[in-house]
C-alpha cells in the first residue's frame, strides 16, 4: 500500500503527536508499504530525525480551521500536494490543526481513502480564561468549528476512535459520529513500545542519587493542562520520608518555577517530602525512570489517552491518575477525584506492596493484550485492507 501520514508536528519535535506519527510511519515502513509524512516546516530537521524507509515532506504552514487566525502560510502548497496524490490511503492525525483541517479542502481531488484518528476534541469545551470573561471568546470562535463537524466527518471514510467512551468532552466527536455515520468508526487505541521500555539500560535511581524505599513518577510537559501542581500538592500532603516523587517534563518553564516555589515554601511545615525536577531527559533515561517507578501519579486536568499512563502499565508500574479521557478503560491503577484522594491513594498503594503487585500485573497483561504497537499497527493495516476492497 502506498500511504501518507498527515501530522503538524514530527520528529525532531517531541510530544505526544509526534511521537504517535512517528510510530505509525515507522511500524508500515517496516512492514513493506509505502510511505510518506507530511509535517510542519523545522529547520532543524535531518534525514535521521526520520524512521527508515519514510520519506518526509515539510510544509511552513500554521494555525487551525478556527476564525481566529486560520491556517497561515503555504497552505496551497500543502493543499496541491494533497490534491495531487495518487496514493491509496491518506491517515490524519487529530481535529482542530492545520494539517488536518487544509487537507480536508483538497480531499474530493483525490481518490485515496481517507482516515482520521481522532486524539478527542475540545472546541466545544468551555476552558476558562481569567484574562477575558472567563474563556467567552476563546469559547465563541471555536463554535463555527465545532458547527462543521458533522460536515468535516462526512469527508473521511473511517473515523477511528482510542475508546468506545462517548460523552460531551473529549470524545464528543465520537458521541456525534455515533449519531451521524456510526458505519464508518473503528476503535483503535494508542500503543505502547513493549521492547523499548524492556530493555536493560542506566540506573535511574543512580543516575540521580535517589536513595528512598519508594519512587513515584510523573511524566508529561510542564503545564497547567497536566496540573502537576495537584500531584506536587497532594504528594508533600502525605509528608513520608521513604518516598521520592520525580517530575520529568521535556523544559522548565513558568509552571514548574512556581511548582518550586511551592515546594520550597512547604518545606517548614512537611520536611519529609523528597521532590526531584527534571527537564530534556533523553527517552532511554525516562524509559529507566519507568523500570524504576513504584507507582505513577497523573492529577491532568484534561486528557485523551494518556501514553504516559500506558508506559507506566507497559513496565508494571501502578498509576493513580484523576478521571480524564478514558483513563477508566485502563486496568491497573485507581481513578481518584482531585484532591485529598490522591494523598489516600499515595498511602494506601504504598502501605500494600501486594496490591501495588497485583495492579501492576494487571497493566502490563493489559498492554501485552491489547496495546503493543504491532498489534495497534495490525489494526490499521486491517482497516486500509478493508477499505480498499470497498
Amino acid at each position: 500500500m502506498k500511504i501518507l501520514v498527515s501530522s503538524f508536528t514530527f520528529p525532531p519535535h517531541a510530544n505526544g503527536v509526534s511521537e504517535i506519527a512517528r510510530t505509525q510511519s515507522a511500524e508500515l515502513a517496516k512492514r513493506g508499504h509505502e510511505v510518506t509524512v507530511v509535517t510542519g516546516f523545522d529547520a532543524a530537521r535531518t534525514p535521521a530525525d526520520s524512521p527508515p524507509g519514510v520519506a518526509v515532506r515539510q510544509f511552513k504552514v500554521s494555525g487551525a480551521g478556527n476564525i481566529r487566525g486560520g491556517c497561515q502560510g503555504d497552505t496551497v502548497g500543502y493543499g496541491q500536494f494533497i490534491a495531487s496524490y495518487d496514493g491509496d490511503i491518506i491517515l490524519c492525525n487529530c481535529w482542530q490543526i492545520w494539517a488536518t483541517d487544509v487537507a480536508m479542502e483538497f480531499f474530493g481531488r483525490t481518490k485515496a481513502r481517507k482516515v482520521i484518528v481522532s486524539q478527542g476534541f475540545s472546541a466545544q469545551i468551555w476552558h476558562p480564561n481569567p484574562r477575558f470573561a472567563w474563556g467567552l471568546g476563546q469559547w465563541l470562535v471555536a463554535q463555527p468549528y465545532v458547527l462543521r463537524l458533522p460536515r468535516m466527518m462526512k469527508a473521511f471514510d473511517r473515523l477511528v476512535f482510542l475508546s468506545p467512551l462517548c460523552d460531551a468532552g473529549r470524545f464528543f466527536d465520537h458521541w456525534v459520529a455515533r449519531r451521524l455515520v456510526p458505519d464508518r468508526i473503528s476503535i483503535i487505541p494508542n500503543g505502547v513500545h513493549l521492547l523499548e521500555l524492556e530493555k536493560a539500560g542506566a540506573d535511574f535511581r543512580q543516575l540521580w542519587n535517589i536513595a528512598t524505599k519508594y519512587l513515584l513518577l510523573n511524566v508529561a510537559n510542564y503545564c497547567d493542562r497536566k496540573n502537576q501542581i495537584a500531584t506536587l500538592r497532594d504528594f508533600i500532603q502525605a509528608n513520608r520520608s521513604d518516598a521520592t516523587l520525580v517530575f520529568i517534563g521535556s523544559e522548565f518553564n513558568d509552571y514548574s518555577a512556581s511548582m518550586k516555589t511551592l515546594y520550597e515554601s512547604s518545606r517548614a511545615k512537611f520536611p519529609r517530602a523528597q521532590v526531584l525536577f527534571l527537564e530534556k531527559i533523553p527517552r532511554q533515561t525516562i524509559n529507566a525512570a519507568y523500570r524504576a517507578a513504584d507507582l505513577f501519579v497523573l492529577s491532568a486536568k484534561e486528557e485523551a489517552q494518556p501514553l504516559a499512563i500506558l508506559d507506566a502499565m507497559a513496565c508494571g508500574v501502578p498509576f493513580i491518575s484523576t478521571k480524564v479521557g478514558c483513563v477508566t478503560d485502563f486496568p491497573g491503577g485507581w481513578v481518584v477525584s482531585s484532591g485529598g484522594k490522591t494523598t489516600q491513594a499515595i498511602h494506601r498503594l504504598l502501605d500494600d506492596p501486594d496490591l501495588r503487585r497485583q495492579l501492576g500485573k494487571e497493566g502490563k497483561a493489559a498492554c501485552l493484550a491489547r496495546y503493543d504497537w504491532k498489534q495497534v499497527v495490525n489494526a490499521y493495516e486491517d482497516l486500509f485492507a478493508s477499505l480498499l476492497r470497498t
